[in-house]
């Protein structure tokens, strides 16, 4: 039984997996990250205590908050339980087959990757939009994939990475046991405080 989960996205996902097949899975609100929801999810599908024997976990790119909740809550779930903890990045867990991924990066960027049966052909870069349009214009043929809507892409088509996919690509990885890493293309961006002289 393999425990996954991410809220990189505006909508996040937690799901068990056992043989490939989807046992439990719970969509939930993550807006900006907030992980209270994923607490919710987390308790709800680990009420019956199954027999996890790997957790893995969505790396990003996308929230700060939310990858950083998704990691830490699943390094903790793995400690107790003495299981390994792998990380997935969340934009393969956008969809099967070939496509193209791409985010919004704020501030004028935007992450954008190419992605073939679970694994990336072009692992995530930071273009301008310039960029992700050249790059588009390179893979036409390619599906698009977005994680929320890009008004620039109105074709795209808008998915959450979903956990129960993770999981499938997580069972196939080895267990390195080192703690995954967040896939942050930029460093986080912080205001000082308001009003201060």
């Amino acid at each position: 039984m393999i425990l996954a989960l991410d809220s990189s996205a505006e909508r996040g996902s937690v799901a068990l997996v056992k043989d490939g097949r989807v046992v439990r899975e719970l969509s939930i609100a993550t807006p900006r990250g907030r992980g209270g929801a994923l607490f919710s999810a987390l308790e709800e599908i680990l009420d019956d205590e199954p027999e996890i024997l790997r957790v893995v976990a969505g790396t990003g790119p996308g929230s700060y908050n939310g990858i950083r909740s998704a990691l830490s809550v699943a390094w903790g779930i793995a400690k107790a339980r003495g299981v390994p903890l792998i990380g997935v990045s969340s934009l393969l867990g956008l969809a099967d087959g070939d496509f193209c991924a791409v985010g919004d990066a704020r501030r004028g960027h935007y992450y954008f990757a190419r992605v073939s049966r679970g694994s990336f052909v072009w692992e995530p870069v930071l273009l301008e939009r310039a960029g992700v349009m050249e790059e588009l214009e390179k893979t036409a043929e390619l599906p698009v994939w977005v994680p929320a809507a890009i008004d620039f892409l109105p074709r795209a088509v808008v998915g959450r990475p979903d956990a129960a996919r993770l999981a499938r690509i997580g069972a196939g990885l080895v267990p390195t046991g080192d703690v995954p890493e967040p896939l942050y293309l930029k460093p986080a961006y912080i205001t000082g405080p308001v009003g201060l002289t």
